[in-house]
């Protein structure tokens, strides 16, 4: 199938043209100014989470201005939140870590490679689940009266979208602002194409899967 390929000049891959030496350090070719630059980016939506807590305790959102700062907060927290997902894709890297011809198609070389994105992958898995989960309680303790579980299952189908036009069509979380119209008729393939709309469908069960798995395993290790 055809993909949208969206070449932004606020991109890394624009500074590594610029900078090739920047290019260069890297594991599997793939840069490790990336690995830091995608774990800033996951680590933001925790800070706008931490204000718009913080914010809310203080002044209870009475007033309509602070209200829209609450709102924008969120939706800043909404934006970049996919970035915790996007990290598990990443395990992607890993292909071709080997000669094809290596045994059991494992090398001594590079066996190492195995566990840093297994790592790196589970990072994204953790802090996935961290912040939705923080976000979650956070909106249920505004808006009372809600299922547990209703603001996570509105979020995720959102992340999936977000994880996906990042990975198969390039667009950074800021593009939203930059070329807003370009990124809607984009979205709007997930839900015309069957190709897409299948890669959609798939990686939104699977963040279910991440998310109510995490709800499980973390609640037992915490009870411990």
């Amino acid at each position: 199938m055809d993909r949208i390929i969206h070449q932004s000049f606020l991109s890394l891959d624009n500074l590594y043209n610029h900078y090739p030496a920047l290019a260069s350090l890297a594991i599997n070719q793939y840069q490790l100014i990336t690995v830091v630059w995608n774990i800033f980016l996951a680590l933001l939506p925790l800070a706008f989470y931490m204000f718009l807590k913080s914010y809310w305790r203080r002044t209870g959102l009475i007033k309509f201005k602070q209200k829209t700062v609450a709102a924008a907060l969120f939706i800043f927290w909404l934006l970049f939140f996919p970035n915790t997902a996007y990290i598990i894709t990443d395990i992607r890297h890993l292909l071709n870590y080997c000669p094809f011809d290596s045994p059991n198609k494992v090398c001594a070389d590079n066996a190492w490679m195995i566990i840093f994105f297994f790592t790196y992958a589970s990072f994204g898995w953790v802090s996935f689940y961290y912040l939705l989960k923080s976000m979650s309680n956070l909106f249920n303790e505004i808006f009372k009266r809600l299922s547990p579980n209703f603001f996570a299952t509105l979020v995720i189908p959102l992340s999936s979208l977000g994880v996906l036009v990042g990975l198969l069509n390039r667009f950074n979380s800021w593009d939203i602002f930059l070329f807003p119209l370009w990124l809607l008729r984009v979205l709007a393939v997930y839900f015309s194409d069957i190709d897409y709309f299948i890669d959609w469908l798939i990686f939104t069960i699977f963040l279910y899967l991440l998310y109510f798995a995490g709800d499980v395993i973390f609640k037992e290790v915490k009870k411990q």
